[in-house]
């Protein structure tokens, strides 16, 4: 895995390898957000749904939301404006699900509805057993996002 060139996604990187320990990846319940205060804004945490295999945003940071234009808490990554990008970024995170590693990459492309977009997303697994990934909490930084008009 590349290793993320924002601050704010390379310290959450950190505090999950910190709380993840010898384990596949770390519990839900280890993740206690006062102890990331400043990552806040950037994170996100998505349910897994296994049947049929979808993905929902529990929770996004308030960055997240301006960098994407709109709400994305409660949103399925298949219903969102991502001008046809949900099928790779769907793809990142079955890998995060299924190999437990976590992902980093970089995305860029215009949204149906006109905006641009430019990020970087960092995604990680968190097991409730220690077995499944059943939840993936991450970030996002935007390095820019701008509707059509400019």
């Amino acid at each position: 895995m590349d290793e993320p060139n924002s601050e704010p996604l390379r310290q959450l990187l950190g505090y999950w390898r910190l709380k993840k320990g010898d384990r596949m990846a770390p519990t839900r319940g280890d993740i206690d957000p006062a102890e990331i205060k400043e990552c806040l804004p950037y994170m996100g945490l998505v349910d897994i749904q296994r049947t049929p295999l979808r993905f929902q945003y529990r929770l996004a940071g308030t960055e997240i939301t301006k960098g994407y234009g709109q709400e994305v808490t409660g949103q399925f990554l298949d219903g969102m404006d991502l001008n046809n990008h949900q099928i790779r970024i769907t793809q990142e995170y079955e890998r995060v699900a299924e190999s437990g590693l976590p992902a980093c990459s970089t995305w860029e492309y215009q949204r149906k509805d006109g905006r641009h977009l430019r990020y970087e997303r960092l995604a990680m697994p968190l097991s409730s057993d220690g077995k499944v990934v059943d939840k993936l909490i991450g970030g996002c930084v935007f390095e820019w996002a701008f509707d059509g008009a400019g």
